[in-house]
């Protein structure tokens, strides 16, 4: 069995573990980014908890690491010197609020201003729920503001975020997944890469200020070492994909991973 990615381009399967993946390829995408960014610019990951409705429907109700243990309710120890309370405390009822950790990529200048934004869709992101509006507004308030935003979807759950005009692109193409490029010198303009199912991922443009050149990021490598690092060989692969892939698709990915001695 390998541990190399079986496919010769995105992994559909790495969607049972997205949190995980969307986490490592924010950091080979901010690791790969710093090496080429002139002198006075800095690519920073960041991130910030948002908390799930009861409407979200996104079906994550986990934190992004975990530690469990069993525990009981115990009523705490009496302060010392104090004498054992008479009144019996009421048993509360205990709720947990579910978080989403939204993680993206800022490239700053050295003054602190923000320059590009680069956001690596969840299936959060695309589904119809609070987190969609929200995500929604932050992508107009970055357009708005004269910030470059680069929008990288390599989920297939979901219903598509991008505009009518980028989605026409992607749906003739028969893309899978797909980028979408917002420069800030033009920004009702958008610079799409489509991506097929079967196709090796893009090496996409990243623009900067309009002084700086594009930096290229070559998006294959991040994935593989994702795979790789990962141990997403472990992965379920003989699970059903969601959505469900045409007769001719799904031969092929049974193909490979047979193949590979993954089913």
């Amino acid at each position: 069995m390998t541990t190399a990615n079986p496919f010769p381009g995105m992994n559909p399967f790495f969607e049972q573990q997205w949190r995980d993946a969307h986490t490592m390829l924010i950091a080979y995408l901010r690791d790969d980014l710093q090496e080429q960014l002139p002198s006075d610019l800095v690519a920073r990951a960041e991130e910030a908890a948002v908390a799930l409705g009861t409407d979200a429907g996104t079906g994550l109700s986990r934190p992004d690491v975990q530690v469990r243990e069993p525990w009981a309710f115990k009523e705490p120890a009496p302060a010392v010197g104090n004498p054992p309370c008479s009144v019996k405390a009421a048993d509360p009822v205990r709720v947990f609020v579910d978080e989403e950790i939204d993680r993206w990529i800022e490239i700053l200048d050295t003054t602190g201003r923000l320059v590009t934004v680069l956001e690596l869709l969840s299936p959060s992101n695309k589904l119809e729920s609070a987190e969609r509006d929200r995500y929604l507004r932050k992508r107009r308030a970055f357009i708005q503001g004269g910030v470059n935003l680069v929008e990288i979807d390599l989920v297939r759950q979901g219903t598509p975020l991008f505009p009518a005009a980028v989605r026409n692109v992607l749906s003739q193409a028969k893309a899978a997944y797909g980028i979408c490029v917002v420069r800030a010198t033009q920004p009702s303009a958008r610079e799409v890469y489509p991506i097929g199912f079967r196709d090796r991922l893009p090496a996409i443009r990243v623009p900067l200020r309009t002084t700086d050149a594009d930096v290229v990021v070559a998006l294959q490598p991040l994935v593989n070492r994702c795979h790789e690092r990962g141990r997403y060989h472990l992965l379920n692969y003989a699970a059903e994909l969601e959505p469900p892939l045409s007769p001719a698709d799904a031969a092929w990915v049974d193909e490979i991973l047979r193949r590979q001695g993954l089913r």
